[in-house]
């Protein structure tokens, strides 16, 4: 079977390229219409005599003419175009492509950060922290992995289909609250890797340099797309994963199997809440994401397949670091020397003492544990490039490439301002994730399974997939959007942070419990479908087929 699975992405980079050389559509004028030369290709530019253009024109010709070079090079040019039906391919190499992402992608440090907090921030024993964690990133992952059904069967991105329940407008709002999601996560990562280095040098290289060394790579690697994601991904899971094996066997010395939870029964509970909360958020996240790395898959592609190879992919490898996190973050409850590598330098501090007893062999195991934190920002730092062009046609304009240097550039600079509190951004960043990712699967959710139960004519499904740019053909937004805001005035009267408590949050616990990611679902599941019913009847005569 020949490696089809890039074959979309080259054919649609020089459709790219061919129709941004078209002089009508780029914008030069009648004298660089005189001024052409050539007949225009895909591979280079219309040649034009310099002189007879503007200088708005000659400006114009010159950045498309430096897109040729990059193109040349095997950079991405594609954004979030459609991918047709007829141009997509399925192939047990490009699954197993796939499932080398999901396990480079999400067995790494990055997931691991957040299960550290049951014992050390929630005061949770091993067997509280255990159930917690892991039935809270079990469910986590069924949101990730039914948002992933969406992309074999439309083509498009995961933000970019959204419009599809959100409408035009109030899909921007939820692409921001991604690209917020992805850039977190790249803060977290670029701190950790840090973190990593300096403990790695015994504090002689400053967190600085692990951040910078973690945005280059990753920005080198995502700019130049898709093709060079994977390839990085399916090299980087077997040293990624066999360095966590390693550590399960180097610092298995330090588990505290039973370490008991610290508390009155009923803050105890209430803090089980929310370190559940918390784990969900870690694997929730990636459903503003997950559709993105199917849209090379057929539309026959079986639901339950995608679903699965989403859930386990996802589930495996958070699970398989999660629960090392907890074990190990038992040990450093009650070891004076792992609790104060901990308060020093963090989770990498942590990690270091942990292979101590390794030496130098244990220093080399945590490098490839770096190499993990590269692995999900590479994803991030793509990702989170098309999630901005959804904002408009004038985000679109810009190359996917520079919008890539732009998100290193933003998450490069929070990694330096917050590099001494991960901790902190870590308790009050991550339940933040599991918020708006919960009240968004509620209603792509409720949308698909109660409104969209009839095909569209001419179709075989229950959207019209084509209709992705075409905001008079799209639905208004309203009721998804008014049903969010509720949602979000639910999370307000539950959640639990250190800066602020909600009503409903201080019921549970002396000190509150973060209730507000079930609130806000529960109150957006409540009035969502009212909301709909709405809309549909004063909406747009394109969705009246749904009434």
């Amino acid at each position: 079977m020949p490696n089809t699975d890039f074959i979309t992405q080259e054919r649609d980079d020089k459709k790219f390229l061919q129709e941004s050389w078209e002089l009508n559509e780029s914008g030069l004028g009648d004298s660089s219409k005189q001024a052409t030369k050539a007949v225009t290709t895909p591979e280079t530019p219309p040649l034009v005599d310099p002189e007879l253009l503007t200088f708005r024109e000659r400006l114009l010709y010159n950045f498309r003419r430096f897109n040729t070079k990059l193109d040349s090079f095997g950079v991405e040019l594609r954004g979030i175009h459609r991918v047709p039906a007829e141009e997509r391919f399925h192939s047990p190499q490009i699954v197993f492509k796939l499932i080398l992402l999901w396990f480079s992608a999400c067995g790494g440090l990055s997931s691991m950060s957040g299960f550290f907090l049951g014992p050390l921030a929630f005061g949770l024993g091993f067997k509280d922290s255990m159930s917690a964690g892991i039935s809270g990133a079990g469910l986590g992952c069924l949101v990730a992995a039914y948002a992933a059904t969406m992309g074999p069967r439309s083509g498009l991105r995961q933000m970019v289909l959204s419009r599809f329940m959100f409408g035009w407008w109030p899909a921007k709002l939820i692409a921001l609250l991604n690209v917020i999601t992805l850039l977190g996560w790249s803060v977290v990562n670029s701190i950790t890797g840090g973190q990593i280095l300096a403990a790695l040098s015994d504090n002689k290289v400053p967190i600085e340099i692990g951040i910078v060394i973690i945005t280059v790579v990753s920005l080198f690697v995502a700019i130049f797309g898709i093709k060079y994601v994977q390839y990085f991904e399916d090299y980087a899971a077997l040293p990624v994963n066999l360095s966590f094996l390693l550590l399960y066997i180097c610092s298995s010395r330090y588990f505290n199997t039973s370490l008991p939870s610290v508390g009155e029964a009923e803050n105890i509970r209430a803090s089980w809440v929310s370190f559940f909360t918390l784990t969900f958020g870690v694997t929730s996240a990636w459903a503003g994401v997950t559709s993105d790395y199917y849209i090379d898959f057929p539309e026959t592609t079986s639901r339950i397949e995608t679903m699965a190879i989403t859930f386990f992919c996802i589930l495996i490898p958070t699970l398989f670091v999660g629960i090392l996190g907890i074990c190990i973050a038992t040990g450093a409850v009650g070891i004076p020397s792992l609790n104060d590598a901990y308060n020093e330098l963090g989770n990498g501090g942590l990690l270091n003492a942990a292979f101590s007893r390794w030496g130098g062999g244990g220093k080399f195991v945590l490098v490839l544990m770096y190499m993990s934190l590269v692995s999900n920002n590479i994803i991030n730092t793509y990702s989170i490039a098309l999630s901005t062009q959804v904002w408009g046609l004038f985000a679109m304009r810009v190359p996917r490439y520079a919008l890539v240097i732009l998100t290193a550039a933003i998450y490069f600079v929070l990694a330096m301002a917050g590099r001494n509190t991960l901790a902190n951004i870590l308790n009050n960043f991550l339940p933040l994730i599991g918020y708006w990712s919960m009240l968004y699967f509620v209603i792509i959710f409720q949308e698909t399974i109660i409104f969209r139960r009839r095909k569209i004519p001419g179709t075989n499904d229950v959207y019209n997939w084509a209709d992705w740019d075409n905001k008079l053909r799209l639905p208004t937004g309203i009721a998804a959007l008014a049903a969010f805001l509720c949602g979000v005035v639910g999370v307000i009267l539950g959640m639990c942070q250190a800066w602020y408590v909600g009503p409903i949050a201080k019921q549970f616990g002396e000190e509150g419990s973060d209730v507000g990611t079930w609130f806000g679902a529960l109150f957006t599941l409540v009035t969502y479908p009212p909301f709909r019913y709405l809309e549909l009847k004063y909406a747009p005569w394109s969705d009246k087929h749904l009434m």
